[in-house]
């Protein structure tokens, strides 16, 4: 019994949940963004996405580890794989039976849902296979899937109704979560530097050094604060506002500090704390969104 109980912490250790979570949370806030223009959606314009999104991101942080180990033996050696908690054929398997209930599912809404579905999964792969290694380009990646999960949640529906026009009102929150995401990896590749050597990660701070690269981080928070009151504009309510506001004390604490990282002859510290305040900048930026679009859809 206590191994069954060591092995399930180690594969959900694996999956983290917390990030799942979110993820799940921003593909509810595309499908809200439909639901808010039309009265009456199935449960399966939600669920499917939902599960798509929780598996196939399950599956994601799954095999990142798989191709991570020599990696995370320098960084974390803590993590299940590289402890030995857990084999990397373990890993494997995982992430294979992930995958196929989180995919197959989509497959049957369209060709819209089954295409995006299919290259955001191939994506979630090659990333941890390859793209990671090519630095900046893997950051987009990254955050680009994370942004798709809102559009994700829009396009099902959208398709279910037979009009893609309602998928544009995803893309307001897309951006926002994208930049914030981008964000928050530029400071974490700050904060991996060392790590990133193992593997010869062309990361922007090995590429550009970590002062200009903290200039990027900086321009992004940046743009996110200046963008916050868009939505606002656009039609979303007070509710939002006060989260949106609550979003960019975070970022300007966060980006003041972020240019510190560059007089720093150890930013590593500095850029760990820093990419956990945009954790929570990306908890209350998401929110804003979710709880506003809820309250719109509770008083309607």
């Amino acid at each position: 019994m206590r191994s069954f109980k060591t092995k399930l912490k180690a594969y959900l250790e694996l999956l983290r949940l917390h990030n799942i979570v979110a993820a799940l949370l921003t593909t509810l806030i595309g499908w809200l963004t439909v639901r808010i223009e039309v009265n009456a959606l199935t449960n399966t314009s939600l669920i499917i996405p939902l599960l798509a999104v929780g598996l196939v991101s399950g599956a994601g942080y799954v095999i990142n580890d798989y191709f991570d180990i020599e990696v995370d033996r320098v960084n974390k050696p803590y993590r299940p794989i590289p402890s030995g908690r857990v084999s990397p054929r373990e890993a494997l398997y995982l992430t294979l039976a992930l995958l196929i209930t989180g995919v197959i599912p989509s497959l049957t809404i369209g060709p819209y849902t089954a295409v995006f579905v299919l290259i955001n999964t191939l994506l979630v792969i090659l990333y941890s296979y390859k793209i990671k290694e090519l630095g900046f380009i893997g950051n987009v990646i990254v955050s680009l899937e994370g942004a798709f999960t809102i559009v994700l949640g829009a396009l099902t529906p959208s398709e279910l109704l037979n009009d893609l026009s309602y998928v544009k009102f995803s893309l307001l929150p897309a951006l926002y979560a994208f930049t914030l995401l981008l964000a928050r990896e530029v400071i974490k590749t700050i904060e991996d530097v060392r790590g990133d050597e193992v593997r010869n990660v062309k990361s922007l701070p090995r590429v550009i050094g970590v002062p200009k690269s903290s200039v990027v981080a900086f321009a992004l928070q940046l743009f996110i604060v200046c963008i916050s009151l868009i939505p606002f504009l656009a039609g979303y309510g007070y509710l939002y506002l006060i989260l949106a506001l609550t979003t960019d004390a975070l970022l300007i604490y966060s980006a003041i500090n972020t240019v510190r990282l560059a007089k720093l002859s150890n930013p590593e510290l500095l850029a760990s704390r820093l990419r956990t305040i945009l954790k929570l900048a990306i908890f209350t930026g998401t929110t804003a969104f979710a709880a506003d679009l809820l309250y719109r859809l509770l008083i309607r």
